[in-house]
């Protein structure tokens, strides 16, 4: 089940950078760190430092791939990736790329790893939960073994209420496990979003697109926070059934039986194309690589 997670997608190969990943730190605090000292939050790392990216950098955060992130670093700071860079000089990008890069170092390290999209509860006051992307990493244990949460993009001093690099189930739900609590009664729809300042992007649209990301990011296509699928609607009743059996197989710790659906099934498959809803650019259709 793990093999699957242990060599890289289209998105996370480093390409012509591979050798940038050689020598980092294999435990999970150092490519936590490493993370950290490489990108910088578009919005949310200003009321912490003190920089704010200009308009025209903004661009940045539509960075596909770990190539691209790699390539753009490079640009501004050519010194090992262990080294943190200057705030400016750092990517400008999201919870999204903090956890791509510490999801490529761990493939290349030939580590079993994954992206899961969904929402935590550690950045706003409850009832929100906050749209977020964190890792998971396959870690051998006496029982045969488990999915291990962390968020790398959470500084290890912070005053947080459990471990970053080992979390617990409650502060992080995927997009599906969302969807079901919403569909129970369990959680309403309208505390799911980008917090109580945005009421517009919030509710069952935006939980729906978080399972769909998930699922594509559990077939190794991890998509931009801002893309989406539009294959499944939350308004039809027949797309109904298939989301809710979609995130019921998104929670099982072996994805194999969600892959297999997505690959045999039209009403599963990832589409050829994705609509980007770019924070900066604006809307445009891009093509995604299996």
């Amino acid at each position: 089940m793990s093999a699957y997670y242990a060599t890289h997608s289209s998105t996370t190969d480093p390409g012509a950078y591979a050798s940038l990943l050689d020598g980092l730190p294999a435990d999970l605090a150092g490519i936590a760190r490493v993370s950290q000292g490489l990108v910088y939050h578009y919005f949310g790392d200003e009321q912490f430092y003190g920089w704010k990216p200009p308009a025209a950098r903004l661009a940045e955060i539509n960075s596909r791939t770990m190539a691209r992130i790699l390539a753009t670093l490079q640009e501004k700071d050519n010194r090992p990736l262990t080294e943190p860079r200057a705030y400016a000089d750092r990517m400008v990008g999201c919870c999204r790329d903090f956890s791509l890069i510490a999801c490529a170092i761990l493939r290349s390290q030939g580590r079993a790893a994954r992206l899961r999209y969904g929402f935590a509860d550690y950045f706003v006051p409850g009832p929100w939960w906050m749209d977020h992307v964190i890792v998971e990493v396959w870690e051998e244990t006496g029982e045969g073994g488990r999915w291990r949460r962390f968020d790398p993009e959470l500084p290890a001093a912070g005053d947080w209420p459990f471990d970053p690099l080992d979390m617990p189930a409650e502060p992080f739900v995927t997009g599906g496990r969302a969807w079901q609590m919403c569909r129970a009664g369990e959680a309403k729809p309208q505390h799911f979003g980008l917090g109580p300042d945005n009421e517009h992007v919030r509710g069952w649209w935006f939980i729906r697109e978080r399972l769909q990301l998930d699922v594509a990011a559990l077939n190794k296509v991890e998509l931009l926070c801002w893309d989406s699928l539009e294959t499944l609607s939350e308004e039809r009743p027949a797309d109904l059934l298939i989301l809710d059996e979609m995130a019921a197989l998104s929670q099982r710790p072996d994805s194999a039986a969600l892959r297999a659906r997505c690959a045999e099934d039209e009403a599963w498959r990832l589409p050829d194309a994705v609509r980007c809803f770019h924070p900066a650019a604006g809307e445009s259709m891009v093509a995604i690589a299996p």
